[in-house]
């Protein structure tokens, strides 16, 4: 319990970085793909829609099923959002950009998600 109400004290930041351990643990034991398919808006979209999964999930198991289940909802992989990440890595002004709108659209919930859930 102590846990959680620390976690939920740090915010939205402490939620990402969770989330993107998850996905490289993942990631680690998958064979890379080649080439990206994943938008900049479904990128933000599949993340919002992981980190609001994830601060609802009681622990670390069920957020990580809950992603897995949004992943295959999307038919979009954990290789899909890390090469989304690795192709914009020479241009840390975007990525920035893309995790500012991420944080804004967790702060508030109306409007977001513009992708649309397949």
């Amino acid at each position: 319990m102590l846990k959680r109400t620390v976690a939920r004290d740090c915010g939205g930041l402490t939620v990402a970085v969770l989330a993107l351990g998850l996905l490289l643990a993942l990631q680690a034991c998958r064979p890379g793909t080649e080439g990206t398919r994943v938008t900049r808006e479904e990128y933000i979209d599949i993340y919002v829609e992981i980190l609001r999964a994830a601060e609802a999930a009681p622990d670390s198991l069920a957020a990580s099923d809950s992603a897995r289940a949004i992943l295959a909802r999307r038919e979009v992989s954990e290789d899909d959002l890390l090469d989304f990440a690795r192709q914009h890595a020479e241009d840390p002004e975007y990525l920035a950009n893309v995790w500012l709108e991420i944080e804004t659209r967790l702060r508030n919930p109306e409007g977001q998600d513009s992708a649309r859930a397949r």
